[in-house]
This record gives structure tokens, C-alpha cells and sequence, in this order.
């Protein structure tokens, strides 16, 4: 049997789980869904915070990390450093089916249009995330209000249709500020070089771009194509038509009651 979860049906867990520290809620996503859990992370810091807090925490998870073929030496390395830093954590590696030649000898440079670009990502991100729909209940994300946008309302938990799971927020109520902290009081976290080489913000090679200290934080992400700024892999960044829904084993329902 199964149990069909929308937003109105989680909002007394929604107002529980808002209420607790980031790692409590790790703690929570792990003890509800076990190795039916994953974290989401594009080696970037904040999924490299994530990642260290449920290390160190005790708190075993599967890292799915979406290697597009087009991504910095440094992001990968960034990867490779995690996964033998944090022993509690398996680091899976999604790959789209078409490598990135065979992608453009078969369709053109994609990303130099706004529905090119809209291809490209769903090609070589959303996809290879889709292909492991089904192995997971729930999928933690680093989504924070305080990046704006279409982010400023996110909450602690919602629906992945798409993927036919939660998606869960710890940081959803952190700053910037908190973020830096954290990484100040943790010096084995291991941060993406490219940080501190002027990307803020950081995806494939030929759609980031430096940032200069006065624009803001996600300039560099295809500067070249206005009106883009997130690439669809997250349902807040896409948005929903109608109310949204997922499909969870029955067996849950005392614990998201």
C-alpha cells in the first residue's frame, strides 16, 4: 500500500522540524528513512557543510553528486577529498548517458540559448539524478531563504514529484553568516578551491564565470544568457503547477503523521 503526501498533509511535521538545529534534523531524516535517504551535493560549500555535519555527527548517508562531464578539476577533486575524509558517507557518482561530445556532435552547443541551455541541464543533471528515482524517500538539499529568489520561501520539507520523494532543507532558515561561521569553527570541512578563486556560486565550466564583490552571489551562473539563473534540478527553483504530491510506502505514515 501507499501514502500519498502533500504539502497540507505535512504541515504538523513542517512546524516541528522547522523548529530544529540542522543537524537534528539530519538526525531525524536518518532515523525515519535509513539508507533510504540521501544527501544531494554539487561539491559546492554548503553541500560540503552538510556533508561534514552529518559525518561527524555519526550519521551514515549516501552522497549523490552529479559529475555533467563539463565540470572545474577542482569540483571533482573537491569529491574525491570528501569521500576520504568522511568515512560515514558513500559518495555516488551519476553520470548523464551521452558524454558531452557526443552530446554537441548530436545536438549543437546547447548552451548558447535560453531552450538550448534548458536541454543542456535537464541532459546532463536532471536526468542522471532521475535515473536512481525510486532508491530514495528523501533527498537533503542546502537550500537556504536567505539565497532570495525563488528560494526565499523555502521550508524544511517539501515535495519532489519528479523524483517521487521529500526533498528536505536543513539549512532552510540559515544565512550566509551561519554558513561562514560554520566553516570558520571547522577547518576540515573540505571546501571547493574554486571558492576563493572569485566563484560564489559554481556549476559547469562553459556557464560559470567569476564574480565581481559587488554583483550578487549567482551572476556568474550563466552570465551570458539573461534571465537563467538556476538550472531545474531543484522543484523550488521550478516551481509547481496545481498542488504536488508523492507516493510513499504506507509504512511511513506514523512517522510523518
Amino acid at each position: 500500500m501507499s501514502l500519498r503526501v502533500t504539502r497540507a498533509s505535512l504541515a504538523p511535521l513542517q512546524a516541528r522540524l522547522g523548529a530544529l538545529a540542522p543537524v537534528e534534523v539530519l538526525a531525524w531524516v536518518h532515523a525515519t528513512f535509513g539508507a533510504r535517504a540521501a544527501i544531494l551535493s554539487s561539491m559546492q560549500r554548503a553541500g560540503s557543510a552538510l556533508c561534514h555535519l552529518a559525518d561527524r555527527a555519526g550519521l551514515p548517508f549516501d552522497v549523490l553528486f552529479v559529475d555533467t562531464g563539463v565540470l572545474h578539476a577542482e569540483t571533482r577533486a573537491t569529491r574525491d577529498a570528501l569521500a576520504r575524509t568522511h568515512p560515514r558517507l558513500r559518495v555516488v557518482t551519476l553520470e548523464p548517458a551521452r558524454s558531452f561530445a557526443d552530446q554537441t556532435r548530436d545536438e549543437g552547443v546547447l548552451y548558447l540559448s535560453k531552450d538550448g541551455q534548458e536541454r543542456c541541464c535537464e541532459l546532463r543533471k536532471s536526468e542522471p539524478l532521475g535515473a536512481v528515482r525510486g532508491r530514495y524517500d528523501a533527498l537533503v538539499g542546502t537550500l537556504r531563504r536567505d539565497e532570495g529568489g525563488a528560494r526565499a520561501s523555502v521550508s524544511v520539507l517539501d515535495l519532489d514529484p519528479a523524483m517521487n520523494a521529500l526533498r528536505v532543507h536543513p539549512f532552510h532558515a540559515q544565512t550566509a553568516r551561519d554558513l561562514d561561521l560554520y566553516l570558520a569553527a571547522n577547518a576540515d570541512v573540505v571546501v571547493n578551491p574554486l571558492h576563493a578563486m572569485g566563484f560564489p556560486s559554481i556549476g559547469c565550466f562553459p556557464c560559470t564565470t567569476p564574480v565581481r564583490p559587488d554583483e550578487p552571489e549567482r551572476a556568474g551562473r550563466w552570465r551570458h544568457l539573461a534571465g537563467v539563473t538556476y538550472c531545474g534540478i531543484n522543484p523550488t527553483d521550478r516551481g509547481s503547477a496545481g498542488e504536488p504530491f508523492v507516493e510513499l510506502d504506507a509504512s511511513l505514515a506514523p512517522l510523518l503523521g
